[in-house]
């Protein structure tokens, strides 16, 4: 049970850490573009940036919900905080479906107008920081879980 609590929050930790790196470093720096420049490089380094998160995502997601199922049916120390660390990675996991992959898409057809775009980049950024909230709730039960082994 120890690997599966120390991957868990290993990948969590790594995800969050580059998933607050993308909030201070590119979301400011997007945010301060021109709506055309941002169009034009969102065309060469969005396909980019997908192909590096959705993997780390994905992983972060089915390493720490299945550390969670396992916990769960084997009963084992610091289970109930394994359980949370599945549901709110579960959780971060959603936000693809309930707002990212819709707004992403806006972004890569560029079908926002100039004025809607910093408008749409503030809420890309509310979301990024819950569901980095989230990422860190589960991280936190983690580690938590690891210290009741």
């Amino acid at each position: 049970m120890e690997i599966f609590y120390a991957m868990s929050a290993g990948i969590l930790g790594i995800f969050t850490g580059t998933q607050i790196a993308e909030a201070i470093l590119f979301v400011p720096y997007w945010k301060g573009l021109e709506p055309k420049t941002f169009f034009l490089l969102h065309k060469t380094y969005g396909p980019k940036i997908y192909q590096f998160f959705a993997p780390l995502t994905i992983i972060a997601t089915i390493i720490p919900t299945a550390t969670a199922i396992y916990s769960w049916f084997s009963n084992s120390p610091g289970m109930i905080f394994s359980v949370l660390m599945g549901v709110f990675a579960l959780l971060f996991f959603c936000t693809y479906f309930l707002y990212f992959k819709k707004a992403n898409q806006s972004f890569a057809d560029g079908s926002l107008t100039e004025a809607e775009l910093p408008i749409e980049l503030e809420r890309w950024e509310k979301w990024h920081w819950a569901r980095i909230y989230l990422e860190m709730a589960a991280l936190i039960c983690s580690l938590i879980a690891i210290i009741q082994i």
